[in-house]
């Protein structure tokens, strides 16, 4: 058998090191980016032996025993290299003889999980599919889209590994292995068709998303394939096909969706439109990676359009083709993206070439310099001012843009001046971030000059713009290198003046408001009903019953302009009306105010701009997407501080040192999720909202949608603007005043479970954010602090009874009403009970069912008894003798008796003349 470098590489990625080191009983602990233990080929107490899941390599320190996985098994096991190979082939389910051809193709058996690390889309990674399981034995998937990034991550496996498919994007201009990797560039060989079967619903299901024809055949077999994204989910959602041999385009069926290299919108106010994704990709080998490609010369989809304008893209350079076609198209998008309010300028290829991808072929050598001239010449569309500098673009070819990210350039960026030995340098200063200083130089002498954008902190960049300039000028490289350090010192300045102007501006909304609007808003804020006039405000937008969750979900939001902010989670089922409630709330907050995030990444929260988050409302659409921030998030709320040490290179030396990020923020955090309950460690610090599944509720809702369909209806949603208004401007009105608990003292809390450390200190919260919220009606020390009253007590005592009782219970409410539904008929039934039983009796959907029993059965509150009879029996479940524990007492006093404490005064006895004992407090009996 002939051993091929393929065939190696192939055993080696299908086999993570770190797995197969655990497998061997080896504990393995994650140390920074590395795991570490202690060695297993020497005797010793201090852990030594490292490995590196990225690379795939371990090596140990103390008896430099170091190497691959392959190298690992042959001195673990005391193996051959033959005898290793054979091992971890079979442990990944591949045909070593079938592996070890010359040319390199995969077994039937090879599991797709094993050929590449499967990928959700390019702006979020998710995890594989499941280890060890064949593409050929995977279960039916519910439909055929989980498929395509399995398919992608085989496409681009495939890629890798043939020289031809790499030498054609190479002679295309595409030379950048950068580029490969961030778009997911594949190839489709045909090998695909022999890692599934020949029949069966995984091949129909590749049939239905087109992947494979109905004949049999791959779509887009001999094709270079770039996936495509869904600009919203970030989720792949077509494939492009480019002919290798023969000059076809080929797209999946369908509708054409999604948008290739949506994040430049996210990282810069203006984007290039091409006409092709081979001319964006020619614009990031160029350097400029904000190029977007349409599909084709009437390509700009609705896709694009949503896209432009969430994004809020300000700008966009037109660089279609250069023929009759692309003028045509050109003149007609130009008008669309006018009419949609974006400024609009129109790049012109040089005389003979034809659009982008041609112009990197024929100038590949200084083709970067080239596309930034033709930017910089891009003339702007009639009716639209011309920028007098360039805007900036992101330097990096790759992508790498994290859903939370939404960095942009200064929308007003400072101009600087500064001419020596008779050459005029003008600058624009973009972005001052993370040890970057971004500046677009245009140095002039005579009619010459020379532009481009650069980091004026890193050496290599400056000397990179030096070079070029004293070419193009005919001056001294050392003379430009000393004007632009001259020009870093006041790029500085006015960076740090731009951030301060936007903080300024985003931290003075208030000053738009009317008088009309003020005084509106300051009444509103007077009231005496307050409180109850927020539950009618919150109805006449929509949202009926839940007046407990949602007047507590309002007070979480408002108490993120106090020192102590809270913060709260909502559990519910699917389609029980979580996210409207997140929605109303995220309506009545100054849009200013608030930070709505789909997803976070581990380290998103470190490298926040300073002041992002602060006196923030933060609000996650579903807690899925901030599982893997979960950490910090949980010190952010507790610490209001992030302290992160990451190393970075130095700009002066090149050399690397760690650089720390401290980001202080007090924010509020709401969150959503359809689990029956959160990790303790996260439940400890926020409030847990369980909302209303009865069927009582579920009739109050349809009421309201028909009612909103009525002409009554029509008039609710006219007077919710005004309602909105309102609320936004009174939140604007309160302000960020510490508030002083008089009769703290006094209160009584439970204290026989540990974590009533925290609840105690929300429940505090809550007191302080009703006296804040009515800090237009509440007396003040001398120091301007609000003074809480009985009735802020009142409000805390009313919303946090439920809550902390449900808090403290070992079930949730809606398993616990579960848990009573299944009694209920396991009564009538008298005995056990199956889950289609369950199931048809309650009409509750299947998944929902099979997530009650595997929690209650782990709870001891049923028993699952053993099918008998052989397979196919169904599992009886019968109702154990042990009941969940009786409401928990919380015996916190009632406004009533608090007020007896205090007497008619409302002040506290303290206050006066004498101190009553805690003891003459009659306890409550609840």
């Amino acid at each position: 058998m002939q051993v091929t470098k393929e065939g190696i590489e192939r055993i080696k990625s299908a086999n993570p090191i770190a797995d197969v080191v655990a497998e061997r009983g080896i504990k393995l602990q994650r140390k920074g980016r590395q795991l570490v233990a202690c060695c297993p080929f020497h005797e010793e107490k201090t852990a030594s032996f490292n490995v590196s899941a990225a690379k795939g390599l371990y090596h140990c320190f103390g008896c430099g025993a170091a190497g691959d996985v392959i190298g690992f098994v042959t001195k673990h096991d005391k193996l051959s290299f033959g005898g290793a190979l054979e091992l971890l082939a079979r442990r990944a389910g591949l045909d070593l003889e079938r592996l070890m051809e010359d040319r390199p193709r995969i077994s039937q058996r090879t599991p797709i999980a094993a050929l590449t690390p499967a990928s959700g889309g390019p702006a979020r990674a998710s995890k594989a599919p499941a280890e060890g399981a064949p593409i050929d034995g995977a279960p039916p998937p519910q439909s055929a889209a989980p498929l395509l990034p399995r398919v992608i991550a085989h496409y681009h496996r495939s890629f890798c590994e043939r020289k031809d498919a790499q030498a054609y994007l190479r002679k295309r201009g595409l030379s950048d292995p950068d580029i490969w990797k961030a778009h997911h560039i594949g190839y489709a060989d045909g090998s695909l068709l022999e890692t599934i079967p020949k029949a069966g619903e995984l091949r129909d299901e590749l049939v239905k998303l087109g992947v494979i024809t109905a004949e049999g055949r791959e779509l887009l077999g001999g094709c270079v394939v770039v996936p495509i994204p869904d600009p919203t989910t970030g989720q792949w959602t077509n494939l492009y096909g480019r002919g290798l041999r023969t000059p076809r385009h080929c797209y999946l069926p369908g509708p054409l969706r999604g948008v290739v290299n949506f994040q430049a919108a996210r990282l810069s106010d203006e984007v290039v439109l091409t006409e092709s994704i081979f001319d964006a990709l020619s614009f990031h080998q160029a350097g400029i990676a904000v190029a977007i490609p349409i599909y084709g010369v009437s390509g700009f989809t609705a896709d694009h359009l949503d896209l432009l304008k969430r994004e809020r893209v300000k700008r966009v350079v037109l660089a279609l083709d250069n023929d009759a076609a692309g003028r045509k198209g050109t003149d007609a998008l130009k008008e669309k993206l006018l009419a949609a309010g974006i400024a609009v300028r129109l790049l012109s290829f040089p005389a003979g070439v034809k659009d982008a991808n041609e112009l990197l072929v024929s100038r590949n050598g200084d083709a970067g310099e080239v596309f930034r001239q033709l930017l910089d010449a891009a003339a702007p569309a009639p009716g639209v001012s011309s920028p007098s500098l360039p805007p900036t673009q992101p330097s990096a070819p790759a992508i790498r843009a994290s859903s939370a990210s939404r960095e942009k350039t200064q929308t007003s960026p400072s101009n600087l001046e500064l001419v020596r030995e008779g050459v005029s340098y003008h600058g624009r200063v973009h972005s001052l971030l993370l040890g970057r200083l971004r500046v677009t130089v245009k140095a002039t002498k005579g009619e010459v000059f020379h532009v481009d954008t650069i980091d004026l902190y890193a050496s290599r960049s400056r000397a990179e713009f030096s070079k070029r300039a004293s070419k193009a000028l005919a001056v001294e490289a050392a003379a430009v290198d000393s004007a632009l350090l001259a020009l870093l010192v006041q790029a500085e300045q006015a960076a740090e003046e731009n951030q301060a102007q936007g903080a300024e501006s985003e931290a003075s909304p208030a000053a738009a408001m009317s008088e009309s609007e003020r005084d509106e808003a300051l009444a509103f804020l007077k009231q005496a009903d307050l409180v109850e006039q927020l539950r009618r405000d919150i109805e006449a937008l929509g949202y009926v019953g839940e007046h407990t969750l949602m007047l507590l979900l309002y007070l979480i939001a408002i108490s993120r302009k106090l020192d102590d902010p809270c913060s709260g989670i909502v559990l519910s089922g699917s389609g029980a009306g979580k996210s409207g409630a997140t929605e109303v709330i995220e309506r009545l907050c100054p849009p200013e105010d608030v930070v709505l995030l789909t997803r976070l990444t581990p380290q998103s929260l470190y490298y926040t701009e300073p002041g992002y988050l602060d006196r923030k409302l933060v609000i996650v659409e579903e807690r899925y997407g901030s599982i893997e921030a979960d950490y910090s998030i949980r010190v952010l709320q507790s610490r209001k501080k992030l302290i992160a040490a990451a190393p970075v290179k130095d700009p002066q030396t090149g050399n690397m040192r760690t650089k720390v990020f401290i980001v202080e923020a007090r924010c509020a955090f709401i969150e959503a999720t359809t689990a029956s309950s959160v990790n303790h460690e996260n439940a400890t610090r926020c409030f847990e909202l369980q909302m209303d599944e009865t069927e009582e509720q579920t009739r109050r809702i349809h009421e309201r949608q028909r009612l909103m369909r009525t002409e009554r209806g029509l008039g609710l949603r006219q007077e919710a603007e005004r309602i909105v208004r309102r609320h936004r401007n009174a939140q604007r009105l309160l302000e960020p005043l510490a508030v002083v608990i008089p009769f703290a003292d006094k209160l009584s809390f439970p204290s026989s479970w540990m974590r009533t450390r925290r609840d105690h200190a929300r429940f505090l919260n809550l007191i302080e954010v009703s006296a804040f919220l009515h800090q237009y009606q509440r007396e003040r020390t001398r120091d301007g602090a609000i003074v809480a009253s009985l009735a802020d007590y009142a409000v805390a005592y009313a919303l946090s009874g439920e809550v902390l009782r449900e808090t403290l219970s070992d079930v949730k409410k809606p398993l616990r009403e579960a848990l009573q539904r299944i009694q209920g008929l396991a009564a009538k039934a008298e005995g056990s009970l199956t889950r289609r039983e369950i199931r048809e009796s309650l009409g509750v959907p299947d998944s929902t069912v099979r997530g009650w029993l595997a929690e209650l059965v782990e709870l001891e509150y049923l028993e699952a008894e053993a099918s008998r009879g052989g397979a196919g029996k169904a599992t009886r479940y019968r109702v154990s003798g042990r009941g969940p524990r009786p409401d928990v007492t919380l015996g916190l006093l009632t406004p009533g008796e608090l007020g007896q404490v205090l007497g008619e005064s409302g002040k506290p006895a303290n206050m006066r003349k004498t101190r009553e004992g805690r003891s003459q407090v009659p306890s409550p009996e609840h």
